[in-house]
């Protein structure tokens, strides 16, 4: 079976070990920086990272979204969601497919939210 990690505060990825994933919790960019390259090396298919710690690996989340594993996919963190991981799907959709099929849904559903 294919490792999945999960890269985030405590508060954030606890509940994702009951899900036999490997947690990796830190308490910043040096750490997630650690984490995430110890979960690449150690073969990781899909690495779950909170939203607030992708700044701090952004180089490295550039260097892996050209190959087909591992896949990070940004989630957001226990009482904190902002649009990282919302505007990297549409940017993987648009890639994938030449157009950006997820414009209005997506901004339909933030209205959605703001209301």
């Amino acid at each position: 079976m294919a490792k999945v990690g999960v890269v985030g505060d405590l508060d954030s990825v606890i509940g994702f070990r009951a899900l036999g994933m490997d947690v990796r919790a830190v308490r910043g960019g040096d750490e997630a920086r650690d984490a995430l390259t110890q979960l690449i090396k150690e073969g990781a298919a899909i690495i779950f990272l909170t939203e607030p710690l992708a700044s701090s690996v952004q180089d490295i989340m550039d260097e892996v979204a050209e190959k087909m594993l591992p896949a990070v996919i940004l989630i957001p963190s226990a009482g904190a969601a902002t649009s990282i991981g919302r505007d990297r799907l549409r940017q993987s959709v648009r890639r994938a497919t030449g157009m950006d099929i997820l414009k209005q849904k997506l901004e339909r559903s933030t209205e959605t939210e703001n209301e």
